[in-house]
């Protein structure tokens, strides 16, 4: 049942770090330009958070709960994407509704590792491989075909980080795999793990919870066309493609909405994967889930991204769009998901 408290205030929070510069910063002003005019045409008293580690000053910033409603752009918390969940589990501990998944979620999903462990036998997953505490390399599954492809990636980072065409490596034995993630981890300070690259078409579904109706909608899948770059280059959406304008990358990497009319399987299995991962990790508001696709047709779970830009370029909005609605229309799913009313 949504709060009888009538909804008066909307704090955009997102971390006090973005907007020292670089695509945090871009990122936050774009999403800030799309959604405060929504709001604001509602009558609601707009304000901006800008979130950092001092919880007194937020506390007191927020004020008593009730009329209040934080939408919550935070996807990195001082700088950290793995300090992402502690703002939530303030909000939730002071009372404060806001937007999207709640901290367990938030966490669960962040560490990819332990969303593939909680998804397993839930979704189709690659192998993958990543190092213990005494750095020693641990398989899953333990008897994974290793020689072939494998794509290495940050645990507990988004938005690409650290992705370019160096994370994609041909090994022959487990040792060399092995090795490059101690490599990895020792060059940027944090955990990496690597999985076995799927080498076909990449998907990205997004999902909004309409709490009014008790369901969760699945927007038009959104495929990568990786037709556009250059021989021999690995058909990933790295840091460049995901960020750099004017990189060849980004500009050989555009999204387009396909026509899965004809691919009935695939379409049905993309739509029950990603619920299937809504469910199983506690998402909440609005997510994205990522796909790889193989040459037989079979999706395989990448990633859930819990905090999906809301900018106008990015992929969610253009998902919104394809599916006919406009951005109030998205605003108000999320909010309501929040346990608040719209205003009137």
């Amino acid at each position: 049942m949504l709060k009888s408290n009538p909804l008066r205030r909307v704090f955009f929070a997102y971390d006090a770090a973005a907007p020292d510069g670089g695509v945090a910063a871009a990122d936050v002003l774009q999403q800030l330009a799309t959604l405060r005019p929504v709001l604001a045409a509602t009558g609601l008293d707009c304000r901006e958070l800008a979130v950092g580690l001092d919880f007194h000053s937020l506390r007191e910033q927020l004020g008593e709960p009730g009329e209040s409603l934080v939408f919550n752009l935070v996807e990195s918390l001082a700088g950290l994407d793995r300090l992402q969940t502690v703002f939530v589990m303030f909000l939730e501990s002071w009372g404060v509704p806001f937007t999207g998944s709640g901290s367990a979620a938030l966490y669960l999903s962040n560490h990819k590792l332990l969303a593939k462990q909680q998804l397993d036998g839930v979704v189709p997953l690659s192998p993958s491989c990543h190092l213990d505490r005494t750095g020693q390399g641990v398989f899953t599954p333990p008897d994974c075909l290793v020689a072939g492809q494998w794509l290495t990636k940050p645990v507990e980072c988004h938005a690409s980080l650290h992705m370019d065409d160096n994370s994609l490596l041909s090994v022959t034995t487990p040792e060399e795999l092995v090795e490059r993630l101690r490599s990895l981890e020792q060059r940027h300070g944090c955990p990496f793990f690597a999985e076995h690259f799927i080498g076909g078409r990449e998907f990205n579904v997004s999902l909004v919870e309409d709490r009014e109706k008790g369901e969760v909608v699945v927007l038009p899948p959104a495929e990568i066309n990786f037709t556009g770059l250059a021989a021999g280059k690995p058909r990933i959406v790295g840091f460049a493609a995901k960020w750099e304008e004017d990189s060849p990358e980004y500009l050989a990497t555009p999204r387009f909405f396909p026509d899965l009319a004809g691919e009935a399987g695939l379409a049905r299995e993309l739509r029950e994967y990603s619920l299937a991962a809504w469910r199983c990790l506690d998402l909440a508001g609005y997510a994205r889930v990522d796909f790889r696709v193989d040459s037989t047709g079979r999706p395989y779970f990448l990633e859930a991204n819990t905090n999906p830009c809301l900018s106008p370029d990015a992929g969610f909005l253009a998902a919104v769009a394809r599916a006919g609605w406009s951005v109030s229309d998205l605003c108000q799913r999320i909010v309501r998901a929040a346990g608040v009313d719209w205003p009137n």
